[in-house]
């Protein structure tokens, strides 16, 4: 099922119905051989388990960790004695889908198919864990719980403000991890001592140590810095656990947060690149299939792009995954059907002439697959952004959950 799955997401298909049908006819090297019908197959896909594709996926990164490299965000501020591991929070929600289901067909309100939760490694450019939720309208507080446990003692995470709250810190500190988020103005906070203050015309900050949270009703607060860094064009407040300045100095805080536009960038690939937007299938179960598949073939895609940077010389984030993928993915494609073709024809020789010597095709000898670096490189973005559209529809979209009757279809 995974490796269907992958196919359809590199064939470009638009229907999981013709990408089957490909399969029956074996006439693509990409597809699996599948001799069910449709009708058996689709049973089949909503009986398999989100959960057993999220174990697919771990299992799959762990092995594809060792080839890789941590050449991505080489100018982290922080060390690998300081902070072996740093990675980039979010969540993000999928796009709605048409109400095809009969559950649904009367509900007025747009259908959110799920949740995500990414915890983003920074220095490998892959996802290091990803975790999808049916549930549509599910809270960032309850997929963070989800995530908390695969992440390693002493690592440093980078958030939102959405997560400076007190009972994530409290969460935290109680599993050894730190973070490094925006100030929330909805938590109230008192101060306690001043570290540092500095200023000058290039760059100014305040270093406090905090109280974040507390109440009458005997809430315990949580101990934080908290740090305003400002200059001519730039002003943020920063909230970190890491209580010692000599260990993240304010502008080391600027500059890791900063970094953590990158799990953004990691979504925007997965949606718009890999076609995450474009959903084959509204049942929960099949949704939830789709976004492990296409988190696979990120990471494979990454670790790809980290090599070939390596090799070229430069940076990995020099490289467009808008330009580079699609480009991997057309000549994984065509250098499968060359090696299969290869593989035929060497077997024919061999019965023809036993004693020939077989010899490994090598990619060298087709250098129409080869890549032009100039042609994949990283344009710099406008300074003139288009502010982002707030969408009424949205704030009246609802989740399968939600749905009633449709709860029978939320596999775990």
């Amino acid at each position: 099922m995974i490796w269907f799955w992958i196919a359809l997401l590199q064939s470009r298909y638009t229907s999981q119905t013709r990408a089957l049908l490909e399969s029956q006819r074996g006439s693509s090297p990409l597809f699996p051989p599948v001799d069910a019908t449709p009708e058996a197959f689709f049973q089949k896909v909503q009986k398999m388990r989100p959960a057993f594709f999220q174990n697919l996926f771990r299992a799959f990164t762990d092995k594809l960790k060792p080839l890789g490299t941590r050449c991505f965000e080489s100018e982290l501020p922080v060390t690998v004695e300081g902070f072996p591991e740093v990675y980039a929070l979010d969540g993000s929600r999928l796009a709605k889908v048409a109400r095809m289901l009969k559950v649904v067909q009367k509900v007025t309100k747009a259908i959110v198919p799920g949740s995500m939760e990414a915890v983003y490694d920074l220095r490998r450019g892959i996802l290091h864990h990803l975790h999808f939720d049916p549930d549509g309208c599910v809270g960032e507080i309850r997929m963070l719980e989800k995530v908390l446990d695969v992440i390693a003692k002493g690592t440093l995470l980078l958030a939102d403000r959405y997560y400076a709250k007190p009972i994530i810190w409290q969460a935290l500190a109680e599993r050894g991890l730190f973070m490094v988020t925006r100030y929330n103005k909805t938590v109230k906070k008192i101060r306690v001592a001043v570290i540092e203050s500095s200023r000058s015309s290039a760059l100014s900050f305040d270093d406090f140590i905090v109280d974040m949270g507390g109440s009458k009703s005997g809430t315990t607060p949580v101990r934080l810095r908290w740090v305003r860094i400002w200059g001519p064009r730039f002003d943020y407040t920063i909230l970190t656990n890491v209580l010692d300045p000599k260990l993240l100095t304010p502008q080391q805080l600027l500059v890791l947060y900063r970094r953590r536009w990158s799990v953004e960038r990691m979504y925007l690939t997965l949606k718009e690149v890999l076609n995450l937007n474009t959903l084959y299938n509204c049942s929960p179960a099949a949704v939830g299939q789709q976004v492990y598949a296409t988190a696979i073939l990120y990471n494979a895609l990454r670790v790809a792009q980290g090599r070939i940077a390596k090799k070229a010389g430069i940076a990995p984030e020099m490289l467009s995954p808008e330009k580079l993928f699609p480009v991997l993915i057309e000549h994984y494609i065509k250098a499968t059907e060359l090696l299969i073709a290869a593989d035929i024809m060497a077997e024919r020789e061999h019965r023809r002439l036993p004693d020939l010597h077989e010899k490994d095709l090598e990619m060298d000898m087709f250098p129409w697959l080869r890549i032009r670096i100039r042609d994949h490189l990283l344009e710099k973005r406008s300074q003139d952004r288009r502010q982002r559209r707030y969408c009424k529809g949205r704030a009246q979209a609802t989740s399968y959950k939600l749905v009633p009757g449709a709860k029978k279809l939320l596999l775990a």
